[in-house]
């Protein structure tokens, strides 16, 4: 609260001001309404994310009333009541319904503004009982189906914030208890998924969905001041961060003390595998169905372009319920897909999953923890498919020494959309990490349409490698070497490279030309491997030949391992399972994938997360 009055803007307005003045309020210091008018407007002109800004709008009239001007408050009304609180209401819009952050957040919205004028007629000529009656069958729905299946946007250092968000303000406001005490379950289960896969206040993994300044540096995640308050690691750097404000002026949450025991725990090795998501073949197993209402946008979250199916029922919501960003962004995207489609149907063609760059589904990750550095990947998820914002592997030392490869976009007006090339075949075991790249020659065409979704595929592959981020860095027989602290990195590619000064975002890495290469990554440690120089000489002598999409390696840390685009990984001889992980597995906690009941403890701590009972224990 401290941070966020003493860094306010002024001449910061909309959300961001909004949620600044929270913490104002809260304080008790001066406040400023012209963020909260200004936050008022563009939620009238229902502008995207406008939800986000609704969340806020309703903590202040549920906890600070008593401390600002009625008429303020009698704007704030008129703009909760007049909200478009789902896709199915009249009015155009830009707001986005289809991603999982978004839905909880407009549940949430919904029960609250509809607990909070239960007789009042909303906009859609709804009262607020109806409201609040629709709202919280489709929470408690949400909120089963992340414990079933964990998060689709899986570890996001982005939209885990607005994922918390909303489920905070339902903790603290919402009468019903099943309602606040199943969102402080799975508020604990985002919390712990953080914990464990987080090094120092780094939430240094494998992330669902995410942007290029949360990826190049611990210190800019969006998630890093949620754990400078839950645990005291991460920092402040933002004051209107939502999580971050709900948290910090809460009554009623506080993150588990175990989950905060397990963030901070750092033992010689920590290994977590867990399975997030889910994919089209589980739909009939979860209840979701495109024909039924209460379900198909569940659907969309994970499989927007999967099959013509699915693009079928996309179109046919565009056509039912018309919006400003339907008939802008979306229809024109679908319709082009929907050609493609029919048009390589028609050819005979399989589309081999090149149509599908929205989708999240089903993810194995893993994520290996000492006290030195974290290594965290997706295990071979969607080889050779577009991306878009998903972030498969990370090497992480530090809050800026970070490594990782990517196959990026050639969009370089608009950064995020370096994260729209195509996946590598990954796998990681332990320590070591092999990321293999098969760049097709060109994208698939629809029917006279430009390439989808790509407007060239760049023939090179990257790595970010901050050299100034370490304290040592050293180059030996294609191998990059780097050392921060007692940690240290091993990076090195089949194919020739160059330094480049701005790989990304304006900060150095490597480029390797060619379609087809592979990109090895190792880690070490002073306390297990001894000196740096001895471990990275070790590893150059190292047996190491590379094939055509394949590697057989002679690993100082693991032993023999053998990889290639596709036979399994093999560690002395064995394979090593890359999927059907558990829900969670780590030495803190394991449930099965579908389990509803989270025993989580370390040393003599315990929660109990019952969601088949909804029942929350501390022991």
């Amino acid at each position: 609260l401290d941070f966020a009055v003493g860094s306010y803007d002024p001449e910061r307005r909309g959300r961001a001001g909004l949620f600044a003045q929270i913490c104002h309020l809260e304080k008790e210091v001066a406040f400023d309404d012209r963020s909260v008018y200004e936050a008022l407007r563009r939620v009238d002109e229902r502008r995207d994310c406008s939800d986000f800004t609704v969340s806020g709008l309703l903590r202040v009239l549920y906890k600070y009333t008593d401390q600002i001007d009625p008429s303020l408050i009698e704007a704030i009304r008129k703009t909760v009541i007049g909200f478009k609180y789902w896709m199915d209401e009249p009015g155009h819009n830009t707001m986005c319904f289809i991603s999982e952050n978004h839905q909880i957040m407009f549940h949430s919205d919904e029960y609250l503004a509809g607990q909070l004028y239960p007789l009042e007629t909303f906009a859609d000529g709804c009262n607020g009982e109806e409201h609040l009656g629709r709202a919280r069958r489709r929470i408690l729905r949400w909120i089963d189906l992340k414990a079933k299946t964990g998060f689709s946007e899986w570890d996001s250092n982005v939209y885990y914030d607005e994922d918390m968000a909303p489920l905070i303000n339902l903790v603290d406001f919402a009468d019903d208890e099943e309602i606040a005490t199943r969102s402080a379950m799975i508020l604990d289960v985002l919390f712990f998924d953080m914990a464990i896969d987080s090094f120092k206040g780094t939430y240094g993994t494998t992330h669902g969905r995410s942007y290029p300044r949360s990826i190049v540096s611990g210190r800019t995640e969006n998630t890093s001041c949620a754990q400078r308050i839950a645990w005291g690691m991460g920092c402040y750097n933002n004051p209107a961060n939502m999580t971050a404000v709900m948290l910090a002026t809460s009554r009623k949450y506080r993150v588990p003390e175990v989950i905060e025991k397990i963030a901070k725990d750092m033992p010689d090795e920590m290994i977590n595998k867990e399975r997030q998501s889910y994919s089209p073949e589980d739909f009939a197993w979860l209840g979701i169905r495109f024909d039924d209402p209460d379900s198909a946008h569940l659907a969309w979250v994970v499989a927007k372009m999967a099959t013509l199916e699915n693009v079928e029922s996309l179109l046919e919501l565009t056509e039912k319920h018309p919006s400003k960003w339907f008939d802008e962004v979306l229809r024109p995207l679908i319709l082009r897909i929907h050609n493609t489609y029919i048009e390589l149907e028609r050819r005979g063609e399989d589309p081999q999953g090149q149509l599908d760059f929205l989708s999240l589904p089903t993810i194995n990750k893993i994520c290996y923890r000492t006290p030195d550095y974290q290594l965290s990947a997706a295990q071979d998820y969607r080889k050779g498919e577009p991306a878009w914002h998903q972030h498969l592997w990370q090497a992480t030392l530090g809050p800026d020494a970070i490594v990782f490869t990517m196959h990026r976009s050639d969009d370089f007006e608009t950064p995020s959309r370096f994260w729209a090339g195509r996946f590598p075949r990954i796998a990681q075991h332990q320590n070591l990490l092999i990321a293999i790249y098969d760049i097709p020659e060109h994208p698939i065409l629809g029917p006279g349409s430009e390439p989808i979704p790509e407007s060239v595929l760049i023939h090179q592959t990257i790595a970010y490698f901050p050299r100034v981020a370490f304290d040592e860095v050293v180059e030996r027989s294609g191998w990059v070497f780097g050392r921060k602290d007692q940690g240290y990195v091993a990076l090195r590619s089949q194919n020739p490279t160059e330094w480049c000064d701005s790989v990304l975002l304006g900060q150095e890495g490597l480029v390797a030309t060619g379609r087809r290469n592979v990109w090895l990554c190792g880690m070490g440690r002073e306390s297990v491997d001894g000196r740096f120089e001895d471990w990275y000489e070790r590893i150059e002598s190292a047996s190491l030949t590379f094939g055509d999409r394949s590697v057989e390696m002679s690993s100082t840390a693991v032993g023999e391992v053998s990889f290639s685009w596709s036979d399994p990984l093999t560690v002395d001889g064995l394979p090593i399972e890359l999927a059907d992980y558990p829900r969670f597995a780590n030495p803190y906690c394991r449930v099965e994938r579908g389990g509803l009941v989270y025993d989580i403890s370390h040393a003599d701590q315990r929660i109990r997360l019952d969601f088949e009972n909804g029942r929350r224990h501390e022991s």
